[in-house]
């Protein structure tokens, strides 16, 4: 007599249900890492309005308790802020182009596997990565050749990054590559090959290298305030250190001017709201290719 098989059935609940309930605990924790980013925010950026004695008594959380402007009208109009953040603005813009310049003409030699001693470079650039001169040595250079206040210095530091050069040189090497040799058989150079085919077709990654060179000479505190002593060189995030180390001066010089008695903690928050917003506004314009652009330029290598 045969034995009829028997299917056995998986212990647990059915997939379907399984699937449900990864995407609902995904949810959950998303939601809370999201609040976790973005409930400082808020509490920050209300306080930066809220009424001082909301502030000084503590009742301020994640909307403004009372409303005043006169924090935001003295940093504006009175502390070196505009200054420092067209200083900032201006690093910042010179900085990216010459960063994204110099990472593309990098990057796509590295991507053509004809290039000799490739292998080498992209050696020496993982120890660049891993090592540097110092900071002293630096500074000594920086001052020999005349660096030492002025913009130049907060821009060559970062001009290279080694870990963006290859997120880069990764994308390029996964486009395809009857594409470029199309071109080449069109007649099109090396450059216009790399800027009329290669760089459109890269856009996600570029932008998102882009993002985060900016990011990075904006932030940039360290530098500013080891080559910089001149204060009309001095970069937003020297001013918000600045600002923060000297609060009660700042505030009792803003009683004396206006009459407004405005807390320290007040004062501390709009200075880091009007240092972060700039920032930030520039994010929705490259939100989109992030993602994207990081998973590109990580798949190889």
């Amino acid at each position: 007599m045969e034995k009829k098989s028997q299917t056995r059935r998986p212990s647990g609940p059915p997939r379907g249900r399984q699937d449900k309930m990864v995407t609902a605990v995904s949810y959950v924790v998303m939601t809370v890492l999201g609040l976790v980013c973005l409930l400082p925010c808020l509490h920050v950026a209300s306080k930066a309005v809220s009424n001082n004695v909301a502030v000084t008594l503590g009742k301020v959380y994640f909307w403004p308790n009372g409303f005043q402007l006169d924090s935001l009208r003295y940093v504006l109009t009175e502390t070196g802020y505009v200054n420092a953040l067209k200083n900032s603005i201006v690093v910042t813009v010179i900085g990216v182009a010459g960063s994204m310049l110099i990472t593309i003409l990098f990057a796509y030699p590295l991507s053509e596997p004809q290039l000799r001693g490739r292998g080498v470079l992209t050696i020496l650039c993982m120890i660049a990565m891993v090592f540097s001169g110092g900071l002293v040595p630096t500074y000594m250079v920086f001052r020999t050749m005349g660096f030492l206040n002025t913009r130049v210095a907060l821009i060559v530091p970062h001009l290279l990054s080694i870990f963006n050069l290859l997120i880069v040189r990764n994308s390029f090497e996964g486009l395809p590559d009857g594409v470029k040799e199309s071109a080449r058989i069109d007649g099109a150079g090396d450059f216009q090959v790399l800027f009329s085919v290669v760089c459109p077709m890269s856009k996600p990654v570029l932008a998102t290298v882009s993002m985060l060179y900016a990011v990075s000479y904006w932030n940039n505190y360290f530098d500013a305030s080891i080559y910089i002593t001149k204060d009309s060189l001095k970069t937003i995030q020297v001013y918000l250190k600045n600002v923060t180390a000297d609060i009660n001066s700042v505030a009792d010089a803003l009683k004396s001017a206006t009459g407004a008695a405005i807390s320290s903690d007040g004062m501390i928050a709009c200075a880091v709201t009007l240092t972060v917003i700039p920032i930030i506004m520039v994010y929705p314009f490259v939100q989109r290719y992030m993602v994207q652009g990081i998973t590109i330029g990580s798949e190889k290598g």
